[in-house]
């Protein structure tokens, strides 16, 4: 284990960007530091190790945190000296309150790329006392898991407006504060929703349900009926919709119909092709249901995406 915590030195500077610091035989590191207020703040950190590692992290002294912290590659833990642990694994979305501990951070792959965002206790007292901070803050433990579950669609196309975001000063922290807020009162809506009508999943209805949104997305043009598709993954209908909802916080369908959008803008951001063709890419047979749905998606129509892409990269 690498004895300096290096990290959260890195955490607590006043720079905003802070790269290539690690020694050399560690690797090389990112990280930006987004302050839209002295107690919210949003953190990008990506790393890249030379070889798997270990790292110490200190004890930061009267501080409570709540962090979401949403993995997009590679895997990775952190476990404090009284063995509680915390996964941020690729693809997963992970809820944490901190508050006076320390332990170690454990590196299972050597390219990580994380996004956080953090609030500290002076921004829950002020805005979710009762949401956050008496409802989880109560028993005094100073690490506590939430939620750990797979970053939804409507996540991940949040997170990809705030990191492709092109413009600067005053407008680029308005809009990526308004994103994160939105990105946090998501999530905050997920768990009130989580306390609620959950049924149980053991890991072979999980897996069921996953293998049913690789079908769904694998079939654009031609997605199976709710009965077909429970059929193909060996569940009956009830627990495929309700396990379908609990997993991924929306429909099949409305799943499917966020990742026909989201691809179809991607597509006519590259500009490769036409309305047309990305129209039949995304599974519509006519070009004018097409841009009914993205408008419906997106307020604005395709063809005007195109002009003003620029303002929404």
């Amino acid at each position: 284990m690498y004895p300096k915590d290096i990290i959260n030195v890195n955490l607590t500077s006043e720079k905003n960007i802070i790269k290539n610091t690690f020694p050399y035989e560690i690797g090389s590191n990112y990280m930006e530091k987004v302050q839209f207020q002295g107690d919210f703040f949003l953190l990008k950190s990506k790393f890249n190790f030379k070889n798997l590692i270990s790292l110490k992290a200190k004890e930061i002294k009267d501080e409570k945190n709540f962090v979401i912290t949403i993995a997009l590659k590679g895997d990775s833990f952190y476990k404090n000296f009284d063995d509680k642990e915390l996964r941020f694994k690729e693809g997963f979305t992970t809820i944490s309150l901190f508050s006076n501990t320390s332990g170690f951070r454990e590196f299972k792959t050597n390219e990580i790329n994380q996004v956080r965002i953090i609030l500290k206790e002076s921004f829950l007292k002020r805005n979710l006392k009762n949401r956050v901070l008496e409802k989880y803050f109560y028993n005094n433990e100073n690490l506590n898991l939430i939620d750990f579950s797979p970053t939804t669609l409507h996540s991940q196309m949040l997170l990809n407006d705030i990191l492709t975001c092109n413009l600067q000063g005053e407008l680029y922290y308005l809009y990526t504060q308004a994103k994160a807020l939105e990105l946090l009162s998501l999530k905050l809506i997920k768990l009130s929703k989580n306390e609620k009508n959950e049924i149980f999943l053991d890991d072979y209805d999980k897996d069921a349900i996953y293998k049913a949104k690789e079908i769904l997305i694998n079939n654009l043009s031609n997605p199976p009926s709710i009965v077909t598709l429970a059929k193909m993954v060996h569940l009956n209908e009830f627990k495929l919709k309700k396990g379908f909802k609990q997993v991924f916080n929306t429909s099949p369908y409305k799943l499917l119909n966020q990742y026909k959008m989201n691809l179809a803008k991607k597509l006519l951001k590259e500009n490769i092709y036409n309305i047309n063709e990305i129209a039949q890419i995304v599974g519509y047979k006519y070009p004018n249901n097409f841009t009914n749905a993205f408008f419906k998606e997106f307020k604005i129509l395709p063809k005007d995406f195109i002009k003003s892409k620029k303002y929404y990269l």
